[in-house]
């Protein structure tokens, strides 16, 4: 049985002008405060994973974290477009069955046993047969023509669906390993620079949809554990039907009206530390960033 819940967080500028996709970085602050303090409920441990300067500034606000690990200081050398890396490096990390939760998730109920007792468990389904998920498609063409390419991955393609990991963990340690083996191998192979930065780099973005969720998938095949991987649901629009569960996709993270919703929530939550991040955002000035 899962008893960790495991977030990450790298900020390749240690800056507050990186604002993770939000218009003000104090939006950034707000959500995960948020969705610190929802996972905190249920589970006893609660891990953060970053670097030095992102958990001093963690510690200051007073998230409600147990256990901080500075492993993504690791990350300096790696290029922002691969960040995913970093929650690669969180998972391997971990010595005991975990689930990770992304930065934007909010978990108002526990998660489900079925997932909780799981050799691997992820959020959803992401079929690259649909229009939302054509981004694995697209990067096809950018993984064909790289020089170095993890042989497990090429010898187990998948065309049906992938991984969401707004939620990634499990039991299965080995198998986070092996995952990150494969990332590194094909994401800092020398060869692949020129393919990655300059060929293809129109899809430079999208990235990290590969070597995360697509690897995963592959690696499941691999092993033919898909009988053995449990997900909230197959369909992400049919998960609100099982459980009082949201993740902030995309251009939510930009809207206003989202925004001030995020923020009273909190203020509901937990009235002291929505006051304790309010402080620090306006001791840096970033509370009204534009």
């Amino acid at each position: 049985m899962i008893n960790r819940v495991v977030f990450s967080y790298f900020n390749a500028d240690e800056e507050f002008v990186n604002k993770c996709g939000f218009v003000n970085y104090s939006d950034f602050l707000y959500t995960l405060a948020l969705a610190v303090k929802c996972a905190s409920r249920h589970f006893p441990e609660v891990h953060m994973v970053s670097t030095p300067w992102a958990i001093k500034m963690f510690q200051k606000i007073g998230l409600h974290v147990t256990h901080y690990n500075d492993k993504l200081k690791d990350m300096e050398d790696v290029s922002p477009f691969f960040w995913a890396y970093g929650k690669l490096l969180a998972y391997n990390e971990q010595d005991v069955p975990f689930v990770h939760i992304d930065n934007d998730v909010f978990l108002w109920e526990p998660l489900p046993k079925r997932l909780l007792k799981a050799d691997l468990c992820f959020q959803s389904h992401e079929p690259m047969d649909l229009d939302g998920y054509k981004y694995y498609n697209m990067m096809r063409p950018c993984f064909a023509d790289a020089p170095v390419k993890p042989k497990k991955i090429v010898d187990n393609p998948v065309t049906d669906f992938a991984y969401n990991c707004g939620i990634c963990g499990g039991s299965n340690l080995d198998f986070f390993k092996e995952w990150i083996e494969c990332s590194r191998e094909y994401i800092f192979a020398e060869e692949n620079q020129e393919i990655f930065f300059r060929k293809h780099k129109g899809v430079l973005v999208h990235q990290n949809l590969f070597h995360e969720q697509y690897f995963a998938a592959s690696l499941i095949k691999m092993h033919n554990m898909r009988d053995r991987v449990k997900v909230i649901d197959e369909d992400v629009l049919k998960i609100p039907q099982i459980l009082r569960y949201t993740h902030l996709w995309g251009t939510t993270k930009r809207d206003f009206t989202m925004m001030r919703r995020v923020n009273m929530r909190l203020q509901i939550e937990d009235k002291d530390l929505h006051s304790r991040v309010t402080r620090f955002c306006e001791k840096n000035k970033i509370l009204k960033e534009v």
